[in-house]
């Protein structure tokens, strides 16, 4: 979910003649400190049809760019399909796919390397995938949707869904892991990311909507077994605490149940755990507002980006508390938030970043996409 109210805080751009892409603009001999990898959608008349993946840097140049062919978006039926993430940062790369099923790297250099494929041959299609953070190992599902399959009158589809996953080396040939021929929606997973536990994934995972819509990795989050490719079990029980967001240690951000006060406000507890689900600090937000959403763990583990009342917050672990003035994708580093401007007029507005030394200057960096994650070099 995103804000729907503007951002009122002051924006400045990022450099004095902003162009559309960071994708077009000619590379400066001195790179910037922070780099990260960006998703966008150039030409194409769906925002959220990314054709091109880039490295950039905090001064909107890119460093390196390439494009690809999009992801099909298939004919589900009665909903909209909600197409699993395409891209992920490993190993000082970012790691894209395509609608062909191809996986490739792209360098700050600017060198695309293709690392696996996992056969797509249907425009009803959806293909999801993991990089191990050394990036020399893969696992990708297909999942195979008949047109049409979930109807509009609550009528038994006809057909089964097709989930194939895959294992893969990088550089090497995938092979298929097991196949699975499906009746029940609800049994569907996709993976989602690879951390320093493993791969990490969610059953059941969300792949159709009323609306639909762009990547997302809305679900259960579960962990995966990187041999087999099987689910090993729930990283936390929603019940208790709901995942948002895994760290690189895998350690992960979760929400406890929301508590209504008897004065008529809720409260909600955000939670940093250890990937065996201990906790390690914990703060409580108090709102008149139900919607708390998105909690975002910093890499330094120490500071959560929150969603509250159409606003963010950054709380530190010492207690401190910062607003900011646009909604976060994701932590550049752990004093670096990066994320869209927030326009309603604009439905793929500019990217920006924020401080936290200066949390109501909001930096535009004067182009759409979306974050895919920082890379280190």
């Amino acid at each position: 979910a995103s804000p729907s109210a503007a951002a009122t805080t002051p924006t400045a751009a990022a450099s004095p003649s902003p162009s559309p892409s960071p994708s077009s603009r000619p590379s400066p001999t001195t790179p910037g400190p922070l780099l990260f990898g960006v998703l966008e959608a150039k030409g194409t008349a769906n925002a959220y049809t990314w054709n091109t993946v880039a490295i950039a840097g905090l001064d909107g140049y890119a460093r390196a760019k390439t494009t690809f062919i999009p992801m099909p978006v298939p004919d589900v039926g009665c909903m909209g399909a909600i197409l699993p993430q395409s891209a992920y940062v490993a190993a000082g790369r970012v790691y894209f796919a395509d609608g062909k099923g191809v996986v490739r790297s792209l360098s700050p250099t600017g060198q695309v390397t293709k690392v696996a494929t996992f056969p797509m041959t249907s425009s009803q299609q959806m293909l999801s995938f993991a990089v191990s953070p050394k990036g020399d190992r893969l696992l990708g599902t297909v999942l195979t949707i008949p047109p049409k399959w979930i109807t509009c009158t609550g009528a038994k589809p006809v057909g089964a869904l097709t989930l194939d996953v895959y294992s893969s080396l990088s550089g090497g040939t995938s092979t298929l892991l097991y196949r699975q021929s499906l009746n029940d929606a609800n049994k569907v997973m996709a993976l989602t990311g690879w951390d320093a536990v493993g791969p990490s994934g969610t059953f059941p995972a969300a792949w159709a909507s009323q609306g639909g819509g762009p990547a997302s990795t809305l679900g259960l989050p579960v962990r995966i077994d990187a041999g087999t490719g099987k689910v090993l079990r729930q990283i936390s029980d929603p019940n208790v605490c709901q995942v948002w967001e895994i760290a690189a240690t895998g350690d992960f951000a979760c929400l406890k149940p929301l508590i209504t006060n008897a004065s008529g406000t809720y409260s909600d507890t955000v939670s940093v755990r250890r990937a065996a689900g201990s906790e390690l600090w914990a703060f409580t937000l108090t709102s008149d507002d139900p919607t708390v959403y998105d909690p975002q763990l910093a890499p330094d583990e120490a500071h959560v980006s929150v969603g509250i009342n159409a606003a963010t917050e950054v709380v530190a672990r010492s207690g401190t508390r910062i607003k900011i003035g646009f909604y976060p994708g994701g932590w550049l580093d752990s004093s670096t938030l990066i994320g869209g401007l927030v326009d309603p007029l604009n439905p793929n507005p500019n990217m920006a970043y924020v401080r936290l030394s200066a949390p109501g200057t909001v930096i535009s960096l004067g182009f759409p996409g979306r974050f895919v994650g920082t890379v280190q070099t």
